[in-house]
């Protein structure tokens, strides 16, 4: 059949028109003609498909040259229809077209642009169908089809510019399937137009090359004059309305000149940094001294950050090289930080400005979140000025920065005129959130207010824009972001003219439409931009949410200027440095999402893998602070088996700084190796490494996951790799996970017994089992198998097992012959290990420690012997930071203190509450738990609340003699005799009753270790005291001397002799 006539040259990337041969410039736009290929792109488009009904019978009505004459005005008039309204002809198919809303240039009201053009082809077409019925007799008429959805849209091979996908071919079954004269709609562009289309009511079609029907709706009419439009203003750039409340709620807290943190807590677009940008000006013009960073999504995962961010800005570096930025933060802290101590090089590292020639730190986090805390409060302290710090987007926070943050955050209270204020999304549940403080949720402006804006925003000198304002404030439904979006977008398209508040109609102000999302909005905004600019746009967006011209130009080498001070004017970028370097952020987030997602995967990818290999080289030394960020590109490039690598890399350097972060990075390793085929090489080894780390290391985040669900999935795959050496290391994970923190010693008892005889056959280094040998003892010493524990760590070759493993069984050793008694050796291997400790890594000691506290509890050791040692331990954790290592510790010095001569009872009741609170919010380290319940317990009827000490000690005892070690029963139960029925109490029938039960449950519960007596012989004597049987008084005050003075229990030896 015949088509259009016309000699064409490819498409405008502009607006889409044909151009002609040779043409320098579009005739439609004036756009200089590009001679390369348009990239081909992810596009939200309608997809417009008219065809002549009964075109054979028309070709055999009228002669070849009056066909050709009918086909070409028809045509011509559909191509005219669709560039008026914003479309682009795709191609003419003899006796039909394509037409395509939303490709090249990005319509955000794609849907109603096709339904407008649909209708006025089919009124051109039905007017030059009266033409031919008149001259030559013959009837004309055609069907059009309307289907909207996602394409990949670009020149495709040597066809030049078209759209594919799904929705393409569904837009022909739509023309096939509508009514002669009529246009068909699929239900993906029905719900578009819904509010705007008179359309016919839902229909079912059957339709090819589909097995159920297809839903679609007749298209009748559209309400003249309804386009849409609008467009990115900026998070600042309106006044703020209808959120006074709010603001004064800010204003009270800076006001009350006490610290506190502020949340501002709201869905995107509703006004959240623009109420802080409001309180923050007010701020300055008090004299207060602002600081801000903000959140990046691609960095989440980049420990410290956002923290780092924030110091820098904190003390004013940027622009300075390392050696003056370290001056003038030392010059802020007023002769309180010495610029050679270990805390200014901390400082120093946090902020990415350290002297590479001095030495480095090597802290945890938690050791390195108490000190940074501490110096950033000593900073505001010494400030003579309020200080307002400003966290913006917090939900892109990454965890340990979070973590940081949210303890300076909690001690606002203590520093004085400093305020925190954290802008965060409804989804974010992170360590902020958690600070106590006060919380704004901003809400939907109501609609006086979205009024109020719409006429500051438009102005109110020209009446006929009334009706623009009403439409605009029911599109918008009170988001203040939509608004601004609108009106600018109505002024980028020339529809507006003039100024904000005095905009006058300069077009067609058609009713606005909103697609579903921003996306289409966005997408138009960054397709007005030059080609060379929207390239350094996407480039930009696969870098991240911000981004410097170094990084940049490892994706845009021949970057200039001129693409970014147009994005700038554009108001999809900013500026947030100028020197040294050029550092840029997103306007809007939104904007970041819209051109990433619009990109092939394909490319994206091959930007992420060079991404990659561009950090890694820029600074080869940080790559392994770095490698987190690393592989979340690889991973981004479908790189997985480097990814792989790069995140257990990250989490091997992460592992000494901070545990939960190092776990992070084992997940996201063991997600990438399950995603492996499993011809992949190595990909079951590569998937059994990453859990054996993560169920290894399950003791120190208690039971806040489901430890159990990952070990079964772990020895699964252990087991069919055959990779005993990794399934014992995991196991042995799993049986400190069971004893320490589930106490579920009937469990651990089987998975210990299993893992013993694995051990007496396996042939594994060292370190393996040392790992295996330490749990195994352990859980034996938890079930009362005292024997059974140290025929275990016989299996230890000391010359062939390190230190980290080797001090913790020495020491434990030591407990065991100790409560056995043999004292002489028990003491000598307690000590070995301890000094063995010492001199290994901080972690280590923090928990070798743990031991110590044990005999010291078990009064079978003065505590004055140990107090030094566990006073130091604290402060290693503390230094350390590792929270295992903390509770282990605070448990241990808290309690030897309470019982030494040289303790602090407040000092020891502190800590243990703080160990407490730690194994109750984590569930984890619950097997100390009851000599702390006990500790508390006689603390509070020292302060006369006798009452509460009887209902925790009840509670408790019940819950260990039931399920847990009977290891610290005792403990319990000793307390809990003493209040009842020891000296001065005044028992009663009841609680002499009840003392009986207590020591007759132990009778039941025996299990034959001397140590372990020694509270049950003390309990009875006292209950024999209490009633008035002085034989049995003596005489069960003898046997407790006894039994003491064979086990050399230095701690009880005393109290023994009295009773005696």
């Amino acid at each position: 059949m015949a088509g259009p006539v016309g000699e064409t040259a490819g498409r405008c990337r502009s607006c889409g028109s044909h151009l002609r041969t040779r043409s320098r410039f579009c005739d439609m736009c004036g756009a200089a003609v590009a001679s390369q290929a348009t990239p081909s792109e992810h596009k939200q488009v309608t997809v417009l498909f008219a065809d002549v009904v009964g075109s054979m019978k028309l070709a055999a009505a009228v002669d070849t040259e009056r066909l050709r004459e009918i086909m070409n005005e028809l045509f011509n008039r559909a191509a005219a229809v669709v560039q008026r309204y914003g479309g682009t002809v795709d191609k003419f198919t003899g006796d039909g077209l394509m037409a395509l809303f939303g490709a090249p240039a990005a319509l955000e009201d794609h849907a109603l642009r096709a339904c407008i053009a649909a209708l006025e082809i089919q009124s051109g077409a039905k007017a030059l169908a009266a033409e031919v019925l008149r001259r030559d007799g013959v009837a004309l008429r055609l069907r059009v089809g309307l289907n909207s959805g996602e394409v990949v849209a670009g020149d495709i091979g040597s066809g030049g510019y078209t759209a594919v996908g799904h929705p393409v071919g569904l837009a022909q079954r739509m023309e096939s399937a509508a009514p002669a004269g009529g246009v068909m709609c699929s239900l993906s562009t029905a719900r578009l137009v819904e509010d705007t289309a008179r359309l016919g009511t839902l229909e079912q079609l059957t339709v090819k090359g589909f097995d159920q029907p297809v839903p679609a709706r007749q298209l009748f009419a559209v309400e003249t004059g309804n386009e849409t439009g609008n467009a990115v203003l900026g998070r600042n750039d309106g006044v703020l309305l209808g959120r006074e409340a709010e603001l004064n709620r800010l204003q009270e807290v800076f006001d009350s000149g006490r610290g506190r943190i502020v949340d501002v807590i709201g869905e995107p677009g509703l006004g959240k940094s623009r109420l802080v940008s409001v309180f923050v000006s007010g701020a300055q013009r008090q004299g207060a001294r602002v600081v801000v960073t903000r959140g990046e999504a691609h960095a989440s995962v980049v420990a410290f950050r956002m923290l780092s961010l924030l110091l820098r800005s904190m003390f004013q570096v940027d622009g300075l090289s390392p050696a003056a930025a370290r001056k003038r933060t030392i010059a802020q802290f007023a002769g309180r930080l010495p610029a050679q101590s270990p805390n200014a090089r901390m400082l120093f590292e946090a902020m990415g400005i350290g002297d590479d020639a001095g030495p480095g730190t090597r802290v945890a986090n938690e050791d390195r979140r108490r000190r940074l805390v501490k110096l950033m409060s000593t900073a505001v302290r010494v400030c003579d000025v309020p200080i307002v710090f400003v966290l913006e987007d917090v939900h892109w926070i990454d965890v340990p920065s979070d973590d940081v943050l949210a303890d300076f955050a909690a001690e606002i209270s203590d520093v004085g005129a400093a305020t925190v204020v954290a802008t965060y999304r409804p989804e974010y549940h992170g360590a902020l959130s958690r600070v106590p403080g006060e919380t704004i949720t901003l809400q939907p402006l109501p609609d006086s207010t979205s009024a109020r804006l719409i006429e500051h925003l438009l102005g109110d000198d020209d009446p006929s824009l009334a009706g623009l304002a009403a439409r605009i404030a029911a599109v918008a439904a009170g988001n203040p972001y939509f608004i601004e979006e609108i009106i600018r977008d109505l002024a980028g398209r020339g529809v507006l003219a003039g100024s904000r508040g005095r905009y006058r109609p300069a077009g067609d102000l058609g009713r606005i439409w909103v697609p579903p999302t921003i996306q289409a909005v966005l997408a138009a905004r960054i397709d007005r931009l030059s080609v060379q600019a929207k390239r350094v746009l996407n480039a930009a967006a696969v870098i991240g949410a911000q981004f410097d011209t170094d990084t940049l130009r490892a994706l845009q080498p021949d970057l200039e200027a001129d693409r970014l001070s147009e994005l700038v004017s554009a108001d999809l970028i900013d500026q947030t440095e100028f020197v040294p370097q050029q550092r840029y952020c997103f306007h809007h987030p939104l904007v970041r999402t819209v051109a990433y997602e619009s990109q092939l995967s394909r490319d994206r990818a091959a930007a992420h893998g060079c991404l990659a290999i561009a950090i890694e080289r820029h600074n080869p030394q940080a790559a392994d602070e770095n490698a987190a960020l690393i592989a979340a590109h690889l991973e981004a490039a479908g790189d997985l088996v480097a990814a792989y690598r790069w995140h257990m890399r990250a989490g091997q350097w992460i592992r000494l700084r901070d545990i939960p972060a190092a776990r992070e990075q084992w997940e996201h390793a063991q997600r990438i190796a399950d995603r492996l085929s499993d011809g992949e090489a190595g990909a079951a080894d590569m998937r059994v490494a990453p859990r054996t780390l993560l169920v290894s290391t399950s003791l120190y985040v208690g039971n806040n996951v489901d430890t159990a669900q990952r070990y079964r999935e772990f020895r699964d795959l252990a087991m069919r790799t055959e990779d005993s050496r990794s399934l014992a290391i995991g196991m042995a994970g799993q049986l400190w996970a069971v004893t320490v923190n589930d106490e579920n010693i009937e469990e651990a008892a089987v998975l210990a017994s299993e893992l013993y005889r694995m051990t007496e056959t396996a042939n594994w280094d060292g370190e393996a089992t040392g790992i295996v040998v330490n749990a195994v003892a352990f859980t034996m010493l938890a079930s009362c198998e005292f024997d059974s524990a140290l025929r275990a760590l016989d299996l230890l070759a000391v010359d062939h097992t390190p230190a980290v493993e080797l001090a913790p069984a020495q020491a434990l050793r030591g407990v065991l012959e100790l409560c056995l008694g043999n004292a002489e050796a028990g003491r000598r291997h307690l000590r070995e290990g301890i000094e063995l400790a010492r001199a290994d890594a901080p972690m280590t000691y923090t928990h070798t420690v743990l031991y110590a506290g044990a005999v010291v509890a078990l009064g079978l050791c003065d505590p004055e012997e140990f107090i030094d040692d566990l006073r130091d331990a604290v402060r290693a954790a503390n230094m350390l930071g590792e929270s295992s290592g903390v509770v282990c510790s605070e448990w241990s010095y808290g309690t030897a203190a309470l019982r030494a001569r040289r303790g602090s009872d407040a000092d020891a009741i502190v800590g243990l509450r703080r160990a407490l609170s730690y194994v109750d919010q984590h569930s984890s380290m619950t097997f100390i738990k009851p000599t702390i319940i006990a500790d508390l317990a006689i603390d509070a009827v020292r302060k006369g609340d006798r009452a509460k000490a009887l209902t925790d000690l009840r509670a408790g005892f019940a819950r260990y003699a039931d399920r847990g070690s009977r290891v610290f029963l005792g403990y319990l139960g000793e307390a809990l005799v003493e209040i009842l029925v020891g000296p001065g109490s005044g028992a009663d029938k009841d609680e002499l009753a009840e003392a009986r039960r207590l020591v007759g449950r132990w009778q039941q519960l025996r299990p034959g270790i001397p140590a372990l007596d020694m509270w049950w012989l003390r309990s009875r004597a006292l209950l024999a005291q209490a009633e008035g049987d002085a034989t049995g008084h003596a005489e069960l005050s003898a046997q407790y001397l006894k039994l003491c003075e064979r086990l050399d229990a230095r701690g009880r030896l005393a109290d023994a002799r009295r009773m005696a």
